[in-house]
């Protein structure tokens, strides 16, 4: 089969077509930053694998390992959930810090009326919900609350 002189032109322009050297160093850019990000994901892993010390202790597969032997039975220990509870709504502000950061950057080039009121609702729906744990008594730290009645 002999190729046309239409074909052997697309055929010639396809050949002649240089890629962008932006997209180029776009595409070798990302490329690096993904090995660079899975070198650094396994190479951890890698070395606590090869230099980690082989223990064999009996204590080191008990379900609390700390170095005393275990007693009794785990359905006997009770914890306090206030505890939890506290550590529960130390990560909520967490993820509202990480919320608000955003909005306040964006918020200084123009977000107008409505954001303002987004973030005050926001806010506001955090006060409310730090009112009701204080309201609970979570945030109390004595003896007292510690206690399971």
């Amino acid at each position: 089969m002999v190729a046309t002189h239409a074909q052997q032109q697309v055929v010639a322009a396809v050949t002649q077509v240089q890629p962008d050297p932006a997209l180029v160093a776009d595409v070798y850019s990302f490329a690096i930053l993904l090995l660079y990000g899975i070198v650094f994901a396994v190479m951890p892993l890698l070395a606590g694998l090869v230099l980690a010390p082989r223990e064999t202790a009996p204590l080191l597969g008990a379900i609390y390992e700390c170095g005393m032997p275990a007693f009794g039975r785990a359905r006997s220990a009770q914890f306090g959930v206030f505890y939890y509870l506290y550590a529960l709504l130390f990560i909520v502000f967490e993820v509202d810090v990480l919320y608000l950061f955003p909005i306040a950057r964006v918020y200084r080039e123009h977000v107008g009326l409505t954001g303002f009121l987004e973030m005050l609702f926001f806010v506001i729906v955090l006060f409310l919900a730090v009112a009701y744990v204080w309201k609970k008594g979570v945030l109390k730290w004595e003896r007292e609350a510690l206690s399971l009645h």
